[in-house]
């Protein structure tokens, strides 16, 4: 297990978290309403796991969220034609092994 740090303050952005080899296969869309009644796509990988994603991503989006020292550490994607998810930017997080 593993915990992301924040890599200008090293602020834990996670719970203890397990790698994945690689991307999981499209899991379709379920359509059902969120606890705040919007509809989202699945999550891409199950909650307590991340992958390494080597594909580019975030334009146009640009990177929405930022640590409390004020680094942007990802993108968040929480639309309805898309998965929902956190993409974390790499440059921008450090891996530890989790205590």
């Amino acid at each position: 297990m593993n915990v992301l740090l924040c890599a200008t303050c090293a602020t834990r952005l996670t719970e203890p978290v397990r790698r994945l080899d690689e991307m999981p296969g499209y899991r379709g869309r379920y359509g059902l309403p969120g606890p705040d009644g919007r509809r989202h796509g699945p999550p891409s990988v199950q909650r307590g796991t991340y992958v390494v994603d080597p594909l580019p991503f975030g334009a146009p989006l640009g990177v929405n969220h930022l640590c409390r020292c004020g680094a942007e550490v990802a993108v968040v994607a929480v639309d309805c034609t898309s998965d929902y998810e956190t993409r974390l930017v790499p440059d921008a997080v450090r891996v530890e092994a989790a205590a």
